[in-house]
């Protein structure tokens, strides 16, 4: 086998445990790990590709869980305010935003860590200013992720309707982002291939992941949940001080 083929299926495997327990978290993480051994662009493609999989994987049997009345709200803001995210990468040092916006990440996971709650089903307001900011955050880092858990996945309410909702949007946010790539002849014969061989692992690790989310307590859930969060700020500080992780 192949030793990079070897490599991506570790990595894969690995990240979708995360995906299927947590519902996001997955193309963050593979990202910057499959752009040692492929070209950024090419990691992104396969990444779009898992998260279109993953959902219609997932998404049948939680549809009855989604927030249709957030997601209504969440996606039309966010792909609006996207375009102002780049804006702001013109005007503004990148390096200093994306570093900024993962230090603010960081620091807001510890203050849930440390006992900060939100409680209650989130206002037409505050969905809107979510998805206002994960737009933003999405042009500018490709943070989309942050506002929308600190939203759903910190509230002492239901988890899986916070997870499913999250999972819905990815969905959507992945599927157009895979579109425009073929459209504009990004996606390669080689790295589709690639994606379909690791398919079967993807899956696995998915399984995985859902079982042990069955299996826990929605504290637990909520400090992996925030640990990760951690996690995503550190990587987005490391795709900032160190471009060759970016896919840009």
């Amino acid at each position: 086998m192949d030793w990079t083929f070897a490599f991506a299926v570790a990595v894969t495997s690995v990240c979708a445990v995360v995906r299927g327990y947590s519902g996001f978290g997955m193309g963050l993480m593979i990202v910057p790990l499959l752009s040692l051994v492929l070209v950024p662009q090419d990691a992104v493609i396969i990444v779009l590709i898992f998260g279109v999989t993953v959902a219609l994987k997932q998404l049948p049997g939680l549809w009855q869980h989604i927030d249709w009345r957030g997601l209504k709200l969440l996606m039309p803001v966010a792909i609006l305010t996207t375009p102002v995210g780049t804006w702001m990468l013109g005007v503004a040092s990148p390096t200093a935003l994306r570093l900024g916006l993962s230090v603010a990440v960081i620091a807001v996971a510890i203050l849930f860590l440390v006992g900060f709650r939100l409680t209650g089903a989130p206002g037409k307001g505050t969905i809107v200013a979510t998805g206002a900011l994960a737009g933003m955050m999405n042009g500018v880092a490709g943070l989309s992720g942050p506002p929308l858990v600190f939203l759903y996945l910190t509230r002492a309410d239901s988890l899986s309707v916070g997870r499913s909702t999250l999972i819905a949007f990815f969905f959507v946010t992945d599927a157009a982002a895979l579109l425009f790539a073929w459209y504009g002849g990004i996606v390669r014969h080689e790295t589709a291939t690639m994606a379909l061989l690791l398919i079967p692992f993807l899956l696995a690790g998915v399984f995985v992941g859902e079982r042990a989310f069955r299996g826990t307590s929605p504290e637990r859930f909520r400090q992996v949940v925030l640990w990760l969060l951690v996690f995503t700020g550190i990587v987005g500080t490391i795709r900032a001080l160190f471009p060759v992780f970016n896919a840009a």
